[in-house]
């Protein structure tokens, strides 16, 4: 009777081992795809950020394009008043 009871209690507890091994699995699953989830989602962000990169590069390029053409306008414009002087000078 005592080893009919210990087999009994060895087999509830080979049950209950069972359930959770199985329990663990369906984490493991679930953690599994979340991290794929969160790796595929990392990928899209790297790639974006390579995009945004390069947008970056192309408008700090065309800034400091800009800026020339302000500096040339500028001494365009110091130009102009010179020879608007000289002109209005010889003409007075």
């Amino acid at each position: 009777m005592a080893d009919d009871r210990l087999i009994e209690v060895m087999s509830e507890l080979l049950a209950e081992v069972h359930q959770m091994r199985l329990d663990m699995n369906e984490k493991f699953t679930g953690t599994n795809e979340r991290l794929t989830s969160i790796d595929n989602r990392l990928a899209n962000l790297e790639k974006q950020q390579a995009k945004t990169n390069v947008e970056l590069a192309e408008l700090r390029l065309s800034n400091l394009q800009i800026a020339e053409k302000i500096t040339d306008i500028a001494h365009h414009d110091l130009r102009i008043k010179q020879l608007e002087d000289a002109v209005f000078r010889k003409s007075s």
